[in-house]
């Protein structure tokens, strides 16, 4: 039933209920005026009329002012209801409206006269709801936006530094650098150019995440050659040098649809968080193989190990790093997880459904 018509049965309701007992109270007022009179007799200067009159009008006086009551008082309750909403008081005081625990029903849970707007106040609470909702994301992002700018700030002015001081040694006219050292100081600059970039792109994409889903291009590539050509790049960057990688797969091949911009991105951030986590030497493993209908990707170094828990909350603190490459693991369907290595170190286990 529509709530109105509830709601119109329920005024009709209480209406007809002031009106019998408008009529019976003036029924006892009668019977009480002739039991009055036969006791005192005729003799009592009694002005009818008057008597009437003076007794209808206080009795519609009592009632009107008891049905106003009735009906204006949960009306006064919406509207501070409201006027709390206004200044951001979301939670609603219900203690006030809804009957004890023991005398609730199917029916009603509110205390007279306020069920005769329950409807009004079911969706009045739903609103409460969702606005407290609300206002607890929106700060939220807030704290997160926070955090994200003064990661990105501090991780911006280390790349930077090093482009300031390379840039001053070049130029310095006491020092006559050879053409090596030139190139050795050029390329320094191009490593950190390039690392102030990735951090320019996973704003982009943190920004993007947070205003709407991520967009995602599915392309059918042999995901195993994208993998070994992924652990190829990170090996050949002069910052994994004296780092040593290996790549094995239980596949020969394997087709399957995944972004690879998306893909590549959060495996190049896997790889180099092996890198900047663990000392020269560590040996940073990926292994590929097929379980069901699952691509199983495993990342595993011997390196110095890190809590998986310390470790996403310093990527995210940092703005950048595993929670993003997270969500684009996740775009594509998958999930990630993050475990103790097998002897030391840290493992990387991602999941990827081979039919998206």
């Amino acid at each position: 039933m529509n709530s109105l018509v509830k709601m119109s049965f329920r005024f009709m309701k209480v209406t007809l209920c002031f009106v019998l007992a408008y009529v019976l109270c003036f029924v006892i007022c009668t019977i009480l005026y002739i039991f009055i009179k036969s006791i005192f007799g005729a003799s009592q200067n009694i002005n009818i009329d008057l008597f009437w009159t003076g007794l209808g009008i206080v009795q519609s006086v009592v009632f009107i002012a008891a049905y106003g009551w009735y009906i204006g008082k949960p009306l006064v309750y919406v509207i501070k209801w409201i006027g709390n909403i206004a200044t951001g008081e979301f939670q609603a005081p219900l203690s006030e409206l809804e009957l004890p625990e023991g005398k609730k029903n199917q029916k009603n849970s509110y205390k007279p006269p306020y069920q005769l707007y329950k409807e009004v106040f079911e969706q009045m609470s739903i609103l409460s709801a969702q606005l407290r909702s609300n206002e607890e994301e929106r700060v939220e992002i807030e704290k997160r936006k926070q955090q994200w700018v003064a990661g990105v700030s501090h991780d911006l002015k280390t790349p930077l530094s090093y482009i300031e001081g390379y840039a001053a040694m070049l130029t310095a006219q006491e020092y006559d650098w050879s053409d090596e050292e030139r190139r050795s100081f050029s390329m320094s600059i191009s490593e950190k150019v390039t690392e102030m970039k990735q951090l320019i792109q996973d704003l982009n994409a943190s920004m993007q995440l947070k205003e709407s889903p991520l967009p995602i291009q599915l392309e059918k590539e042999d995901i195993v050659e994208f993998l070994r050509s992924a652990v190829i790049d990170i090996a050949n960057h002069p910052s994994a040098e004296q780092y040593e990688f290996s790549f094995t797969s239980m596949e020969a091949a394997c087709i399957m649809s995944f972004d690879s911009k998306l893909l590549g991105r959060a495996l190049q951030n896997f790889l180099i968080n092996a890198i900047i986590h663990n000392p020269p030497g560590t040996h940073v493993s990926m292994e590929v193989n097929k379980a069901n209908d699952k691509l199983l990707i495993s990342i595993e170094d011997d390196g110095i190990g890190m809590n998986p828990n310390k470790f996403m909350q310093v990527s995210h603190s940092q703005g950048h790093g595993i929670p993003i490459a997270k969500s684009f693991i996740e775009a594509h369907n998958g999930t990630l997880h993050i475990l103790p290595g097998s002897k030391a170190g840290t493992r990387m286990e991602i999941s990827l459904p081979l039919n998206i």
